[in-house]
């Protein structure tokens, strides 16, 4: 149940800070910002971890193959 509720957290991080970047948001209010901070760093850190995940399967597959 909690790794459902996180991936659905990433997907809406995902397209909440593509949005942002796409379209912008006009309504720049305290509470908006404070979202946006939050949605970013979920989205920035999410994004980082796939970038390693991804990183680190080509490193496995390259040492199977060595072996």
């Amino acid at each position: 149940m909690k790794s459902i509720l996180f991936k659905i957290l990433i997907v809406i991080s995902w397209i909440y800070c593509l949005g942002h970047i796409l379209f912008g948001f006009p309504n720049d209010t305290f509470l908006i910002r404070a979202v946006t901070g939050v949605m970013s760093t979920v989205f920035s850190c999410s994004l980082l971890f796939f970038l390693l995940k991804i990183i680190d399967n080509k490193k496995q597959r390259k040492m199977k193959v060595n072996e």
